[in-house]
């Protein structure tokens, strides 16, 4: 597995001294940057050992992408933007959380908050895929959106959409807060990004935090998922918390290898 973390471009430096295998950006963060202040932290990390593999936060709380009110022509335009710059940062994965942005509001038919969502993700795909760019769908707290917060309603989503460039996340998190099962992992395969933080508190992941990270990692080894999980949660000191964390998770699959192998 490879392993990053969730924080701004400024710590590229810290994320390639702690070890881990690519650092995860926020698209909207990003594209926030100005023009030198970009071309500077473009040049670090094309300096370093890591690359911008991952983004998060696509979307502008400003924009509804199910109520109506951002127009296909409005959208096409932000996302080429947003993917243009996604992939002169050289990244792989954007994950398409964004819960604000896709809430169905009080009154709209949810039957048509959906259409319009899935109009959304589909056009969302069909623009990453021209840079070479896979998106995730990410199932959501129900406390951050009322729309595909399970992981199985996330897959329903990705099977509407049926597009090859988008695809699916699981956050341990947000599975926690949902009371979904971590075991649905196995039966729903194929997912493209894995995000990780305790379920108490959206903390980094840490040994005597009172979570079962084993049953994650084992249902993840069964559904034969070899690719990245970002750090996405909450620290006070990014470099003792995101060396011990990068330990234990690599501590973690070792132990699930061996469990699964004897």
């Amino acid at each position: 597995m490879r392993y990053g973390i969730c924080t701004g471009i400024e710590n590229t430096r810290l994320v390639e001294s702690l070890g881990y295998d690519y650092i995860e950006l926020s698209v909207t963060k990003t594209m926030g940057l100005d023009p030198e202040t970009y071309a500077a932290h473009k040049k670090v990390l094309e300096e370093s050992s890591i690359s911008a593999e991952c983004f998060n936060i696509l979307f502008p709380k400003t924009m509804n992408l199910v109520d109506g009110s951002t127009s296909p022509e409005t959208l096409a335009e932000y996302l080429e933007r947003a993917m243009a710059m996604v992939h002169d940062l050289h990244g792989k994965i954007v994950v398409f959380g964004s819960g604000k942005c896709r809430t169905c509001p009080p009154g709209m038919p949810y039957g048509d908050a959906c259409r319009n969502l899935i109009n959304a993700c589909r056009l969302t795909g069909e623009i990453a895929g021209r840079y070479g760019i896979q998106v995730v769908i990410e199932p959501l707290s129900r406390k951050e959106t009322n729309m595909i917060c399970t992981m199985a309603e996330g897959a329903l989503l990705r099977y509407a959409v049926n597009s090859p460039h988008v695809g699916l996340l699981s956050d341990y998190f947000h599975v926690c807060a949902n009371n979904d099962a971590v075991s649905d992992i196995a039966s729903i395969r194929e997912f493209g990004h894995i995000h990780i933080a305790s379920g108490r508190g959206r903390r980094y992941p840490l040994p005597q935090d009172g979570e079962d990270y084993g049953a994650l990692f084992r249902v993840l080894k069964t559904a034969g998922y070899e690719g990245r999980m970002s750090i996405e949660g909450k620290t006070e000191d990014l470099e003792k918390d995101g060396a011990a964390a990068l330990a234990y998770l690599k501590q973690l699959e070792e132990q699930t290898e061996l469990c699964l192998t004897k």
